[in-house]
């Protein structure tokens, strides 16, 4: 089964509607259903908004922070989309400073555009990405694939050894980012045509 996370913030449609087609069966799950993660073998955190916004919608419920905890501990698997992604780093910028999950040690801040003629915010539209590790996530998804992308904030950990791909747009940026079974895709696969349903499929065929 798989869980698909509704903060009331984002637009769940495309995400549950591409993960049904592949074939899977599919849960919403408000942050007071703790009880109902025992048969999720799959979440994902889908995003569409603010940093700030994301993170006081989580966070009313405590016990269900705890109990994601757990359930990653377990092995189980987790992805963030967009927003989502963001969301698993430690601390973001938006509107302030606002508390992330903590499965990525940095922070999310603003992209810096080198030469705004070229290159503008937000972040709008079909771009590559560039592997930089191999990964089961990249079954068939050749280096130099496309994806599309909504975005003006940018993930920096500190530590470079959890991004297995980055993205260029003026600057490098993680586009994918993997640490066990905790996954993070800044594109939407859920809007990414071929490659974004075969990339999304592989995360769900990933075992815990």
């Amino acid at each position: 089964m798989i869980g698909i996370l509704d903060l009331d913030i984002c637009n769940l449609k495309s995400v549950s509607s591409a993960v049904y087609n592949l074939g899977f069966d599919v849960r919403l799950l408000k942050n007071n259903d703790k009880e109902k993660l025992n048969d999720i073998t799959h979440i994902i955190i889908p995003g569409v908004g603010s940093f700030s916004n994301i993170s006081e919608q989580f966070f009313k419920n405590r016990e269900f922070n705890f109990k994601l905890n757990q359930y990653v501990k377990s092995g189980k698997l987790l992805l963030g989309i967009c927003l989502g992604m963001q969301f698993l780093a430690t601390e973001g910028y938006e509107n302030g400073i606002n508390k992330g999950l903590n499965f990525f040690d940095g922070k999310v801040d603003l992209m810096k555009i080198n030469n705004k003629k070229e290159y503008s915010l937000p972040h709008i539209g079909w771009n590559e990405i560039q592997i930089k590790k191999k990964h089961k996530i990249f079954k068939n998804i050749s280096n130099g694939s496309n994806f599309y992308f909504v975005h003006s904030y940018k993930m920096n950990l500190n530590s470079k050894d959890n991004i297995f791909a980055e993205t260029n747009h003026s600057i490098n940026f993680p586009s994918i980012v993997i640490n066990e079974n905790v996954v993070g895709f800044q594109f939407h696969p859920e809007k990414s045509s071929k490659n974004g349903l075969k990339i999304l499929e592989n995360f769900l065929k990933l075992k815990s």
